[in-house]
């Protein structure tokens, strides 16, 4: 009889922390050794992308409703946001526990009637979500052997007030958990220093990607762009158009390079995929600094391995709350260079000198360095591009991580009793 695994996740939609649950759900290897299952908190937007990116699993799945308060910009618009905070906080404490109650009877009975012998939870950053607690917790109370809580990101310490109501929560979690995974080694330290975890207790394992195909070639792509015809260097930003993603970090290094280097607009274009809050702001910014000439907004582009291919070099400028990007990791697997922030686990990815370059985060500066670095040498972009290429498919191909968790599950079921 096989075992069973059952991945419980929580998110909004079906963001770049889900793509290793499409990979679990996915696996002819792990459906042909282990009886899958999936549960996940129910909307419209995570179903969307469910049914669009898995497409081949064979187990059952549980659409789950439950009730979610995301942040007080969810209140009246016309609130003033220290009312709006304080009315959030009130709601957050009055609310939480009894919906975490609720939510704990709820996933309890689903794998009371499934009897999983791995529960596989996944999560972005930390805290996790509630029904992602809520499910650690249920483990330990319908007696799950063992069960896993991967974090995407950098865990959240408890120096702001909003943190203290999950204190209590956060002990439960951690005796329910028999192993937490992290995708980078700065993420587990983070996470280790905020819930006081012992090394047994935490693993590392890097996250990685299956490259989707491109649907027409890197000449039509440009010309789409507009760039049938330049000849420069094109560098490309993929991410939603939000402050933790330093966009403006970017523009004010493209405006620093443009006035002090004199170019003149033929040498290079930053192209910048996405949409988000920002758009208004960062567009007003180029237009009133006229860097048109280097700098063009795409929008949602609809395959994004399509647009990156065309790209010479992938810019990721964050400047928080970044963990283990799959942006970065998909670059690679095109062989491309990266210039990324140093965050978390970005110099786990990109190996400074070899196969892109590294900057101190918000340091205009440093920015514009690296840009006009690669610019002006190709024998470096070529290199580079070679490296990286190489460092994807030895350490991060979606094999890789694959192996490396069934290894994971299977040691696991053999230490059952």
């Amino acid at each position: 009889m096989k075992a069973k695994i059952h991945y419980h996740t929580h998110a909004a939609f079906f963001s770049g922390a889900e793509n290793m649950v499409a990979l679990f759900l996915q696996s002819d290897e792990l459906q042909s050794k282990f009886s899958l299952s999936f549960s996940y908190r129910y909307s419209k937007n995570y179903h969307q992308g469910l049914s669009k990116r898995v497409i081949n699993f064979k187990g059952k799945s549980y659409p789950l409703r439950f009730i979610h308060f995301y942040s007080y910009e969810q209140l009246p618009k016309l609130m003033p946001i220290l009312f709006k905070r304080i009315i959030f906080l009130i709601l957050n404490f009055l609310i939480t526990y009894p919906l975490l109650i609720y939510e704990i009877i709820v996933i309890r009975r689903l794998l009371t009637k499934i009897t999983p012998d791995i529960l596989h939870i996944n999560n972005a950053g930390y805290p996790a979500a509630l029904s992602a607690r809520a499910a650690a917790i249920a483990g330990l109370i319908s007696g799950v052997p063992k069960i896993i809580m991967v974090v995407n990101n950098m865990a959240a310490g408890y120096g702001h007030y909003s943190r203290w109501i999950d204190y209590p929560i956060d002990r439960l979690v951690v005796k329910s958990v028999s192993t937490f995974i992290t995708g980078s080694q700065a993420a587990a330290k983070k996470l280790q220093a905020v819930l006081n975890l012992p090394t047994h207790q935490l693993k590392t394992i890097h996250n990685g990607i299956t490259l989707r195909n491109l649907t027409c070639s890197v000449a039509e792509i440009k010309k789409r762009l507009g760039l049938g015809e330049f000849k420069g260097i094109i560098f490309g930003v993929v991410a939603l158009l939000i402050p933790r993603k330093g966009h403006q970090i970017l523009l004010d290094a493209v405006l620093k390079l443009t006035s002090d280097k004199k170019l003149l607009g033929d040498e290079f274009k930053v192209l910048i995929e996405g949409s988000g809050p920002l758009y208004p702001a960062l567009l007003d910014f180029v237009t009133i600094n006229k860097l048109s000439p280097w700098v063009k907004f795409v929008g949602d582009e609809a395959n994004i391995v399509d647009f990156m291919s065309a790209l010479d070099v992938l810019i990721l400028p964050s400047v928080q709350d970044e963990d283990f990007p799959n942006v970065i990791l998909e670059a690679m697997a095109l062989g491309k260079p990266v210039i990324a922030s140093r965050l978390a686990g970005t110099s786990e990815q990109v190996v400074e000198g070899v196969t892109g370059l590294l900057v101190e985060p918000c340091n205009v500066s440093q920015l514009a360095s690296a840009i006009y670095q690669l610019i002006n040498q190709p024998g470096m972009r070529s290199s580079m591009g070679s490296a990286s290429l190489a460092r994807f498919n030895i350490n991060f191909s979606s094999s890789i991580a694959l192996n490396n968790y069934n290894n994971l599950y299977t040691k696991l079921i053999q230490d059952l009793p």
